[in-house]
């Protein structure tokens, strides 16, 4: 059953990422997706839910965030000398895509965040260990009063954070942590994910400018749990073509990530789109090519992990990493 639970996850991560893809992508091309209705809005959420159900009972390895950093500049400054070459980017975007940690076009304020909930992660766990049930129920509640909203005023109208912002990632870090450390007893999170995500499209239709949506909104946070928990007990074989595509994907989704939301590539990919627009319906289009820009991200990153095992860039980052630990270690 372990394996089980785990191959429904990874199906998970990939659908996350395939929603993140087509939001971004089809909401730069003016293409949605299921119009009027969201199908996904928080697959952020479900994808940082993820990280903190497996990560609260692991232990701390640097390399996590090391694979992060490397990954993260590989692709801004490979993807912007690829387009220097071909005449669309210039000297001064080279020499900023080597910092894609910075404030400039080439940063991901997903990646930043999430790197920093990475390098938190020890102390947090540590935390989380050692408190009771009480006290880390006591916990995710001061955290979702002041990080989360429901009303546009309500509770504190974003003082302390917002969608975007560490104070929240975190919040839904823990919240993972808790599924795994303290498994709700309820059956029917299948049911629950489809009633939260009626009650979201209501809201995002009748309740706009009243109730807050974003991923800090207590639908989303609640949808998010729902989903992930119907996916957590889903029984799926460990072996098949289904298992076979997911194992080979679910590595590199984060791949998909980076290639499509590069500073440069955000326009180049969105032509691309609109080029062969047209040919097929609007939302079979977008989610066929969503398709295509996870498994051509698969192909790339196979050969970015060899490229890193036969530079020496692997052993290097391990390394660093041996050394690094031992800080960590005390």
């Amino acid at each position: 059953m372990k394996a089980q639970r785990q191959i429904s996850l990874e199906i998970l991560r990939i659908l996350c990422m395939l929603f993140i893809v087509t939001g971004h992508i089809g909401g730069r091309s003016g293409i949605e997706s299921f119009p009027p209705f969201a199908i996904a809005p928080h697959a952020v959420n479900c994808f940082v839910l993820i990280s903190g159900y497996f990560l609260i009972t692991s232990k701390f390895k640097i390399e996590r965030a090391l694979r992060v950093i490397n990954e993260t500049i590989f692709y801004t400054f490979t993807i912007t000398i690829i387009l220097y070459l071909f005449g669309k980017a210039d000297l001064y975007d080279i020499t900023k895509s080597i910092m894609p940690f910075a404030p400039t076009k080439f940063s991901y304020w997903f990646v930043n965040k999430y790197l920093a909930v990475i390098l938190l992660s020890p102390f947090i766990c540590k935390v989380c260990a050692t408190i009771s049930k009480r006290q880390y129920q006591i916990l995710l509640a001061t955290l979702l009063l002041i990080a989360s909203s429901l009303l546009i005023v309500f509770p504190f109208a974003e003082l302390f954070g917002n969608s975007f912002s560490l104070l929240w990632m975190i919040t839904v870090f823990i919240t993972g942590g808790y599924l795994r450390l303290y498994e709700p007893e309820f059956k029917y999170w299948g049911t629950a994910t489809l009633g939260l995500l009626i009650l979201y499209n209501i809201c995002n239709i009748y309740g706009q400018g009243v109730i807050c949506l974003g991923y800090n909104s207590l639908i989303t946070w609640s949808l998010a749990i729902a989903t992930f928990m119907w996916f957590k007990n889903l029984q799926i074989l460990d072996r098949g073509i289904i298992a076979k595509t997911t194992t080979f994907i679910a590595p590199h989704v984060f791949a998909a990530y980076l290639i499509h939301e590069q500073g440069l590539m955000r326009t180049y990919i969105v032509d691309l789109l609109n080029k062969f627009q047209g040919y097929m319906p609007n939302t079979l289009y977008l989610y066929l090519f969503g398709i295509a820009v996870i498994i051509f991200s698969a192909f790339i990153d196979k050969g970015r992990m060899l490229l890193f095992k036969y530079t020496g860039i692997d052993q290097l980052t391990n390394k660093i990493a041996c050394r690094l630990n031992k800080l960590y270690e005390g």
